[in-house]
């Protein structure tokens, strides 16, 4: 299950941070043209065309396994 916390990154800046199963894989923070989305764990990413259109980012399985990247 895919959980977000608001957070700040260490210059105090806000952040959204993206959480798996109590493993962090993503970070969202703010960019001067939009948003950063920051991650060891991409595994594609797909645009789609309808009304909004969109951007789906997948991250890789092997995060299930991965061990040392707890935080909180």
């Amino acid at each position: 299950m895919i959980t977000f916390k608001v957070a700040q990154t260490k210059t105090g800046k806000p952040m959204v941070e993206v959480w798996r199963d109590d493993i962090f894989i993503a970070g969202i923070l703010e960019y001067k043209e939009g948003l950063r989305l920051v991650s060891e764990y991409y595994d594609g990413v797909q645009s789609e065309l309808g009304l909004p259109p969109s951007v789906i980012i997948k991250f890789s399985e092997r995060l299930r396994r991965a061990k040392g990247t707890k935080r909180g």
